[in-house]
């Protein structure tokens, strides 16, 4: 009896054993730090006869891609598509300086500048 309990009590010891060992790299896994979002890739429009410039391209799938004018200080937000795809239109003038990101699940993506064209002639 006495051999019977000590065998159970290295079982349990032993299986203990096996779970901490198993535990740790999923644990590991879990506290793994996010890895920043890339810009978007976006294309910019001239300016239409409305002042509005389109900006377009693709971002991560349903991620939220901010685009701020740094010379207004005004900004558009829109969604991106199931395949990542979007389409902002804002104020903006030729020469302004657009800033361009992407938020997804909390985390802020890098951001990206991209200087408005001049209308074609």
């Amino acid at each position: 009896m006495r051999q019977r309990a000590l065998t159970l009590a290295l079982r349990h010891v032993l299986l203990g054993l096996l779970v901490a060992l198993l535990a740790t790299p999923l644990q590991s896994c879990v506290n793994t730090p996010t890895l920043p979002l890339p810009p978007p890739v976006a294309s910019v429009g001239a300016p239409n006869l409305q002042g509005l410039v389109r900006v377009e391209g693709q971002a991560n799938e349903e991620a939220y891609v901010i685009v701020l004018n740094e010379n207004t200080d005004l900004g558009e937000i829109s969604r991106a598509n199931l395949e990542g795809r979007f389409s902002i239109e804002i104020a903006a003038s030729a020469g302004d300086l657009l800033v361009i990101w992407q938020e997804s699940d909390g985390v802020s993506g890098e951001h990206t500048e991209q200087t408005v064209p001049a209308p074609m002639p």
